[in-house]
């Protein structure tokens, strides 16, 4: 009874096992599922048997958690060692989770003391992102001791609360499993090794590294070089991600080629010989990036050899996801070549703002410049915000200094120059210009002390741009062999748009302006307006001409229009009042109003009408008028009548610096009284009325008086008395004195004479008198022959002439 007790429950027992063994599979699945699932492990497949030696095998195994999945096949498992001959991981991209903000927490992993030893003869990974599957073998020798080998080489000692180990990784790997097609890692080739720990949170690198960075552009060639040893820190909580690469040597160097990618140009020259084709980059001691912040303490760019570029980057951080927003960096550049002496930069940028300052030296121009200079010196400061995507509101300042300047055939000497330029968040634009000169020279003219101011005033918003400028300069002295002018003051005003507008207020010499002109691409229109204003501050200019000239009153005005392209004008003129002495000539109340043209190099003005009151040059010239024009450059004078000797005489014509020619000066009705008295101490009075002709020769500066003539209007009377001369000669030659003694008082019947001057100023008069002497009862015709010197005769008059005198005593001593 118990033995079939025994076997009835012995075969219940072998039925459940056999079912149970037939059944393991969804039995297990069953029971372990469960448990998985609870740590985010999905058991998606599970084949396996118990071999003779009791030995677990395994064919296939199928994990999936958080959409990573691995395939296990090939396991033996026993209680000492774990055998995987395949295992394939396929990776792809995480999935959203609700537990992504949760905190990591320092490992503490539960480690059984004793477990089977693990070994993967072959783990495949596979990814989207890997250019194709990554190849390894993991060997555990020893307790959480593993051994990898493959395409990566690497070890690991895990503990309960850290993971630490090295691999060693190159370039050939990461080319053979990334894609690095135009990629910066297409062209590096590099090493490291690197010790590797993570304890959870904290996960740290540190290891010796060398690289190099070979790429070409076009012609040109750029190799980095990067040897040391650097340390990276990443914290999964704050996300903070540091790099120690104050270790770093790192060396830039580029070929000489590269010079040929500056743009062909006349200064190219210039500059690729001051660039340097080798560097060194100095890193800070840590790196950081944390929540897309980074920070870069400093970074130094450092040139090798004779030209020392040193640039220095301080105090940098930026959001990697808005770096030209976020920007906060420092930046200073120091340049010196055999060619520079000094450039300087020191800026400060926040965001889309920058400020800072510069200085530039030089002690001469390049040679590409289209001038040479000595000593320049350039500096200034700038404060700018919203220059990326916008226009920029802030200033810019600039000064420039030049000992000496050589260019388009002007040389300068002294110059400063002080630019600020600004724009408000209106966008109204304002640049002003400083400007300060000792001496310039442009080919005979040399102008001294120059000063000049301008200012512009722009708003930069949506419509035509239009512009208010306003200047101010002033010039000491502008000097040539044909001319000087002094105190020069000129005050101008303009609007700028398609064209220009502006107006010149011009002081020179004290003489008033007032200049407008209109400048486009197809004319520039002007015009000079003269107000009404005093003759006297000419003289500064009529001095260089006619030492000996000087006006003593009057006013002028005028107005001149025309355009400069065109090279023509036309023009209104006017003097009044006007007053002259030359020498010991005086011109009194010249009045003229003319109007002409300048077309083509040819000056030409209407006939016009003039009137002078009185010209003093020992004999008195009144009320003198007559027509005076300008044909071609060649002035004309005509039809002149006046007043002289209380009688009247006319001028026909003369061309004013016309080598060759006649002018024929006729008198009529003149006072012989007035002209025998010309020397009142001779003791000859003669009275009645004389007319004449006389052809005035002009030859190459020479004047001469040829056939001149004088003869008698009416009758008139001669009287002799007390004259040294006449009385000499009745002493000393006593038979003509009943003859000569005719001639004491005679009644004049007709008188002649042939006029001729030489132009040593010596007059010969040839006379021949005809009268009557009621005394003696006698008829006289006397012939007589004169000469006298009647230059010095007038120089003589005028220097006797009280009125004269007095206005050259007047005006000696002015200064204009």
């Amino acid at each position: 009874m118990f033995k079939r007790i025994g076997l009835i429950v012995g075969a219940v027992l072998l039925s459940t096992l056999l079912l149970g063994y037939v059944f393991r599979l969804p039995l297990l699945q069953w029971v372990i599922a469960p448990e998985l699932k609870k740590a985010g492990v999905t058991l998606n497949c599970l084949d396996f048997s118990i071999t003779s030696s009791l030995n677990i095998h395994a064919d296939r195994v199928c994990l999936n958690y958080q959409n990573q999945q691995l395939q296990l096949t090939g396991i033996t498992a026993n209680t000492k060692r774990v055998d995987i001959e395949n295992a394939v991981l396929t990776v792809n991209p995480l999935p959203e989770s609700d537990n992504a903000n949760q905190l990591a927490k320092n490992l503490d992993l539960a480690l059984p003391l004793n477990r089977p030893l693990i070994n993967i003869k072959q783990l495949v990974v596979k990814s989207d992102e890997l250019n194709k599957p990554l190849k390894i073998s993991i060997l555990e020798p020893e307790l959480n001791k593993f051994n990898v080998s493959g395409d990566i080489n690497a070890s690991a000692i895990l503990t309960a609360n850290k993971v630490s180990g090295q691999f060693l990784i190159n370039d050939t790997f990461l080319k053979q499993v990334i894609n690095t097609k135009n990629t910066s890692i297409a062209d590096a080739n590099f090493n490291t090794q690197q010790a590797f720990s993570f304890d959870g949170i904290k996960f740290e690198l540190n290891g010796d590294i060398r690289s190099q960075f070979a790429h070409t552009y076009e012609q040109c060639k750029v190799n980095v070089l990067t040897t040391g040893k650097l340390a990276t820190r990443f914290n999964l909580n704050s996300q903070a991600l540091i790099f120690n690469t104050d270790l770093l040597n790192n060396k830039i160097n580029l070929t000489p080629s590269c010079t040929e990618l500056i743009p062909p140009s006349e200064y190219a020259g210039f500059i690729s010989k001051q660039v340097p084709l080798n560097w060194q980059l100095k890193l800070p001691q840590s790196i950081s990036l944390e929540a897309s912040e980074l920070s870069v303490p400093v970074i130094n760019l450092v040139s090798v050899g004779d030209k020392q570029f040193d640039i220095l980057i301080t105090d940098t951080t930026l959001n990697i996801k808005s770096p030209f927003e976020d920007l906060q960096t420092t930046l200073s550049a120091q340049i010196n070549t055999p060619n520079i002496n000094n450039i300087s930069v020191n800026a400060q940028l926040a965001g889309t703002a920058i400020k800072g300052d510069y200085v530039v030296m030089l002690e001469s121009l390049p040679e590409f410049a289209p001038a040479t200079a000595n000593g320049l010196s350039l500096s200034g400061h700038f404060n700018i915000s919203e220059f990326i995507d916008s226009k920029p509101i802030g200033l810019i300042n600039a000064k420039l200094t030049l000992n000496s300047v050589d260019a388009f055939d002007i040389r300068a000497v002294q110059y400063q120059g002080d630019l600020t330029a600004k724009m408000d968040k209106q966008l109204n634009a304002e640049v002003a210009l400083t400007q300060q000169l000792k001496s310039a020279e442009y080919k005979e003219f040399k102008v001294t002390d120059i000063s000049n101011t301008l200012t512009a005033n722009a708003n930069l918003g949506v419509g035509e741009l239009f512009a208010d400028l306003t200047a101010k300069t002033n010039i000491k002295a502008v000097n040539s062999p044909d001319i000087k002018l002094n105190n020069i003051k000129v005050e101008s005003t303009g609007l700028q748009s398609r064209a220009l507008k502006a107006t010149h207020h011009a002081f020179i010499n004290n003489v008033e302006l007032v200049i407008n002109h209109h400048m486009s691409s197809q004319a520039h229109p002007f015009e000079v307006v003269i107000p009404e204003q005093s003759t006297l501050p000419l003289n500064a200019f009529i001095r260089q001409f006619e030492p000996l000239a000087q006006l003593t009153k009057g006013e002028f005005n005028g107005y001149i229009s025309g355009d400069i392209n065109l090279q023509g004008a036309s023009f209104n003129m006017g003097i009044s009042h006007v007053s002259a002495l030359y020498n010991d000539y005086l011109a009194s109340d010249l009045s003229s109003t003319f109007s002409g043209e300048y077309n083509s190099g040819k000056l030409n003005v209407k006939p016009t009408t003039f009137n002078l009151n009185e010209f003093r040059a020992g004999a008195v010239v009144k009320v003198i008028e007559g027509q005076w024009q300008v044909s071609s450059n060649t002035a004309l004078i005509n039809d002149v009548r006046g007043s002289v000797f209380g009688g009247e005489f006319s001028l026909d014509r003369y061309t004013v610096g016309k080598p060759n020619q006649v002018a024929n000066v006729k008198f009529e009705n003149i006072d012989a009284s007035k002209l025998v008295t010309l020397d009142d101490k001779s003791g000859i009075v003669l009275t009645g009325r004389l007319a004449g002709s006389l052809p005035v020769h002009f030859d190459s500066g020479k004047i001469e008086i040829i056939d001149g003539s004088l003869f008698s209007q009416g009758t008139g009377n001669l009287k002799i008395t007390n004259n040294a001369a006449f009385d000499s000669v009745m002493q000393q030659q006593q038979e003509l004195q009943p003859v000569l003694g005719l001639l004491t008082n005679l009644d004049i019947q007709k008188l002649n004479s042939s006029v001729a001057l030489k132009n040593d100023g010596w007059l010969k008069l040839g006379v021949n008198l005809q009268g009557y002497n009621k005394a003696e009862q006698q008829q006289v015709n006397f012939n007589y022959n004169h000469e006298e010197n009647v230059f010095t005769l007038l120089r003589a008059l005028r220097l006797s002439d009280e009125i004269t005198q007095k206005v050259e005593q007047q005006y000696s001593q002015k200064g204009n």
